[in-house]
Protein backbone atom coordinates (compact mmCIF):
# COMPACT_ATOMS: atom_id res chain seq x y z
CA UNK A 1 0.00 0.00 0.00
CA UNK A 2 2.98 2.30 0.54
CA UNK A 3 3.86 2.09 -3.17
CA UNK A 4 0.29 2.93 -4.10
CA UNK A 5 0.28 5.91 -1.77
CA UNK A 6 3.56 7.12 -3.27
CA UNK A 7 2.03 6.85 -6.76
CA UNK A 8 -0.92 8.98 -5.63
CA UNK A 9 1.37 11.57 -4.08
CA UNK A 10 3.46 11.68 -7.28
CA UNK A 11 0.50 12.60 -9.49
CA UNK A 12 1.23 15.49 -11.81
CA UNK A 13 -0.42 18.92 -11.50
CA UNK A 14 -3.93 19.26 -12.85
CA UNK A 15 -4.94 20.40 -16.29
CA UNK A 16 -6.70 23.76 -16.53
CA UNK A 17 -10.29 23.96 -15.32
CA UNK A 18 -11.35 24.63 -18.90
CA UNK A 19 -9.63 21.49 -20.18
CA UNK A 20 -11.10 19.44 -17.33
CA UNK A 21 -14.57 20.72 -18.24
CA UNK A 22 -14.17 20.12 -21.98
CA UNK A 23 -12.86 16.59 -21.44
CA UNK A 24 -15.71 15.77 -19.05
CA UNK A 25 -18.24 16.98 -21.63
CA UNK A 26 -16.62 14.91 -24.38
CA UNK A 27 -16.66 11.78 -22.22
CA UNK A 28 -20.27 12.31 -21.23
CA UNK A 29 -21.28 12.64 -24.89
CA UNK A 30 -19.66 9.25 -25.51
CA UNK A 31 -21.47 7.74 -22.50
CA UNK A 32 -18.03 6.77 -21.17
CA UNK A 33 -18.00 5.52 -17.60
CA UNK A 34 -15.05 3.64 -16.13
CA UNK A 35 -15.85 0.73 -13.86
CA UNK A 36 -14.85 1.20 -10.23
CA UNK A 37 -15.28 -1.12 -7.26
CA UNK A 38 -16.52 1.68 -5.00
CA UNK A 39 -18.61 4.68 -5.92
CA UNK A 40 -16.75 7.79 -7.06
CA UNK A 41 -18.82 10.93 -7.49
CA UNK A 42 -17.99 13.29 -10.37
CA UNK A 43 -14.95 11.31 -11.47
CA UNK A 44 -14.58 13.26 -14.74
CA UNK A 45 -13.98 16.43 -12.70
CA UNK A 46 -11.47 14.82 -10.32
CA UNK A 47 -8.27 16.69 -9.57
CA UNK A 48 -5.05 15.60 -7.91
CA UNK A 49 -6.47 16.83 -4.58
CA UNK A 50 -9.63 14.77 -5.09
CA UNK A 51 -7.49 11.71 -5.72
CA UNK A 52 -5.55 12.25 -2.51
CA UNK A 53 -8.79 12.76 -0.56
CA UNK A 54 -10.25 9.57 -2.03
CA UNK A 55 -7.11 7.65 -1.11
CA UNK A 56 -7.43 8.81 2.49
CA UNK A 57 -11.19 8.18 2.57
CA UNK A 58 -10.84 4.61 1.34
CA UNK A 59 -7.89 3.90 3.64
CA UNK A 60 -9.94 5.07 6.61
CA UNK A 61 -13.06 3.02 5.85
CA UNK A 62 -13.90 0.62 8.65
CA UNK A 63 -13.43 -3.02 7.64
CA UNK A 64 -17.11 -3.59 8.44
CA UNK A 65 -18.38 -0.69 6.36
CA UNK A 66 -21.24 -1.50 4.00
CA UNK A 67 -19.27 0.05 1.17
CA UNK A 68 -16.43 -2.46 1.51
CA UNK A 69 -18.69 -5.39 2.34
CA UNK A 70 -20.78 -4.79 -0.78
CA UNK A 71 -17.88 -5.96 -2.98
CA UNK A 72 -18.42 -9.68 -2.55
CA UNK A 73 -16.01 -11.11 -5.12
CA UNK A 74 -12.86 -10.18 -3.19
CA UNK A 75 -11.57 -11.92 -0.12
CA UNK A 76 -10.92 -9.08 2.31
CA UNK A 77 -11.63 -5.40 2.96
CA UNK A 78 -7.95 -4.64 2.39
CA UNK A 79 -8.08 -6.32 -1.01
CA UNK A 80 -11.13 -4.20 -1.92
CA UNK A 81 -9.26 -1.06 -0.87
CA UNK A 82 -6.18 -1.94 -2.89
CA UNK A 83 -8.07 -2.98 -6.03
CA UNK A 84 -10.29 0.10 -5.92
CA UNK A 85 -7.40 2.49 -5.41
CA UNK A 86 -5.34 0.84 -8.14
CA UNK A 87 -8.27 0.91 -10.58
CA UNK A 88 -8.98 4.54 -9.67
CA UNK A 89 -5.34 5.47 -10.23
CA UNK A 90 -5.26 3.75 -13.62
CA UNK A 91 -8.48 5.43 -14.72
CA UNK A 92 -7.29 8.82 -13.48
CA UNK A 93 -4.03 8.39 -15.39
CA UNK A 94 -6.07 7.71 -18.53
CA UNK A 95 -8.27 10.72 -17.75
CA UNK A 96 -5.18 12.94 -17.44
CA UNK A 97 -4.02 11.72 -20.85
CA UNK A 98 -7.43 12.60 -22.31
CA UNK A 99 -7.21 16.07 -20.80
CA UNK A 100 -3.83 16.56 -22.50
CA UNK A 101 -5.24 15.36 -25.85
CA UNK A 102 -3.03 12.26 -25.80
CA UNK A 103 -3.86 10.39 -29.00
CA UNK A 104 -3.35 6.95 -27.45
CA UNK A 105 -5.72 7.73 -24.58
CA UNK A 106 -8.41 8.96 -26.96
CA UNK A 107 -7.88 5.97 -29.23
CA UNK A 108 -8.55 3.66 -26.29
CA UNK A 109 -11.79 5.45 -25.39
CA UNK A 110 -12.86 5.57 -29.02
CA UNK A 111 -12.16 1.87 -29.43
CA UNK A 112 -14.22 1.02 -26.36
CA UNK A 113 -17.15 3.37 -26.95
CA UNK A 114 -17.33 4.27 -30.62
CA UNK A 115 -15.77 1.52 -32.70
CA UNK A 116 -17.67 -1.39 -31.12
Amino acid sequence: MDDLQAAYEALQPDASQEQIKLTAEALQRRQYMPVMLLGVKDFFLFTREDMLREFDRVQNLDDNSEELKSVIALSSPQEVREKHLLTLLNQYTLLCGLRKSDGDAWALVNELYEDD
